[in-house]
């Protein structure tokens, strides 16, 4: 696995929520996922309500589907980048001017205010240091504009749960108290902001950034705002639905207040990513990556370029021709080691036969022979075995003769010969000399037998017109 980059790596480094952003924007589904799990430990709502929270059901609104209808325009229209452009410039100016009594209390010029919305509604870039406007015209404009949105910042799918976050209190013992759980709380919107759109968010945060400088203010006696009366003045504004009248809301209006003064207090924290959060969003890529290095493995082993293989192959074939040469050089010692016998003969014959060289010497060449024809024994009694026949015993008459005699009959001349040399005695045998052999080893005339049946062999073939070469190469039966 190659792992993140190193641009990836300081990104994550700089921004703790790099992990939380990316999987927000690649993948938001996944990302609703993860933030509708964590919600349902905190809040209480039914299916529906949760599928609204988290965008996945629509939601009704009349004045938002009117207010499409509003050509061109910041005001009244729905939030656009362009318009938080224009936005933006209000904002900033404001940052400046935290200090004065009375901000976004005390109204402004109407006149004035009109003619700042028109140029904001005209895309014009607009100079207030130039003190045309002061800074409650332009406090004041910036919350028609929040309250002309045709859906609040907050959004009005995410109200029901901000009805129940400022319930959540600390328990002792089991026993819930009036305390505010103000961890659990901060987590909340910290989930909820995660859910906004994304130019919602942007405003939000530079809203509260502005509001909170604001009642930071206040305490140096400057401007007496504090973060609750901005939070009852800015509530209308960001939070109440546009559906709903101020008897509907009756009930839950100091509820509401006072949620929007915490968010100011904590500003700071509720648009940092839990930290919860972050580790399932860091392990949802990790395991990503693992499961793309696993493929890219896969089919780099599956889909091997015949390039490849062909490099690949004479060196396979190279050792595996090392290794059989090796066996064969030791099975070789092997056979070498052995005593001289009949098997060992065998072996080395084998060698032979299906090698051009003997394993262990490549230099050293095996003499052609021939197959088929063995190399004839020089010694006296293979000539003998090799005349006279085999020494397996035979059935025979006294005479030596066969026991049929149409067999004899039928046999050609030079078989024949044999045969009347085979019939002087039973010690001419191959067989009758071996059974002889101690009774005539001590007799003088016993040993001058075999040459007298060479020299009858003789005058019978000169008798009969037949050679001694056909006598040796006829097969007889004996």
């Amino acid at each position: 696995m190659d792992g993140p980059s190193v641009q990836t790596i300081s990104q994550a480094i700089t921004n703790p929520d790099y992990w939380v952003d990316k999987l927000r924007f690649e993948d938001p589904e996944t990302f609703k996922e993860l933030c509708g799990g964590m919600l349902t430990r905190f809040l209480d709502l039914p299916g529906p309500e949760l599928s609204r929270v988290l965008g996945t059901s629509p939601v009704k609104d009349k004045r938002r589907f009117l207010a499409k209808k509003k050509a061109g325009g910041v005001f009244g229209a729905p939030l656009t980048e362009e318009g938080l452009a224009q936005i933006h410039q209000l904002i900033d100016f404001l940052g400046n001017h935290t200090h004065v009594e009375g901000i976004f209390r005390i109204p402004g010029n109407s006149h004035r205010q009109q003619r700042l919305k028109n140029s904001l509604n005209s895309g014009v870039d607009i100079d207030l240091d130039l003190g045309e406007f002061t800074p409650h015209d332009v406090a004041s404009v910036l919350k028609i504009f929040l309250g002309e949105l045709p859906e609040p910042l907050l959004t009005t799918r995410h109200y029901p749960a901000y009805l129940q976050v400022p319930d959540m209190m600390l328990f002792d013992k089991s026993v819930k108290t009036d305390k505010p759980n103000k961890e659990r709380q901060i987590e909340t919107y910290q989930l909820l902001f995660w859910l906004l759109p994304n130019v919602n968010r942007k405003l939000l945060q530079a809203v509260l950034s502005l509001l909170y400088k604001t009642a930071q203010a206040q305490k140096d006696h400057k401007n007496r705002m504090s973060a609750h009366n901005l939070g009852v003045m800015f509530a209308p504004h960001v939070l109440w639905p546009r559906s709903l009248t101020i008897a509907d809301l009756k009930d839950n209006v100091n509820k509401l207040n006072g949620a929007v003064a915490f968010i100011i207090k904590h500003s700071q924290r509720v648009f940092l990513a839990p930290v919860q959060l972050r580790a399932q969003c860091r392990l949802h890529y990790a395991a990503k990556e693992k499961s793309a290095a696993q493929q890219k493995t896969a089919s780099s082993g599956n889909t091997a370029s015949p390039s490849d293989e062909a490099k690949k192959r004479p060196h396979e074939d190279a050792e595996s021709k090392t290794q059989t040469d090796l066996a064969l050089a030791q099975l070789y010692a092997h056979v070498q080691a052995m005593p001289d016998s009949h098997k060992k003969r065998k072996y080395v014959k084998q060698f032979n036969d299906h090698s051009n060289c003997t394993p262990g010497s490549p230099n050293h060449k095996v003499l052609p022979r021939t197959r088929g024809k063995h190399v004839r024994s020089k010694s006296w009694g293979a000539a003998i075995t090799k005349l006279f026949g085999s020494n397996k015993p035979q059935t025979q008459t006294r005479s030596g003769a066969h026991s049929d005699p149409r067999r004899s009959s039928q046999t050609p001349t030079s078989d024949r010969i044999g045969a009347r040399i085979s019939s002087h005695t039973e010690v001419n045998t191959p067989g009758a000399i071996c059974r002889n052999t101690k009774k005539t080893q001590d007799t003088p005339a016993k040993k001058r037998m075999i040459p007298t049946a060479f020299s009858q062999a003789q005058q019978l073939a000169e008798k009969e017109n037949v050679t001694l070469h056909d006598v040796e190469t006829s097969p007889i039966a004996l």
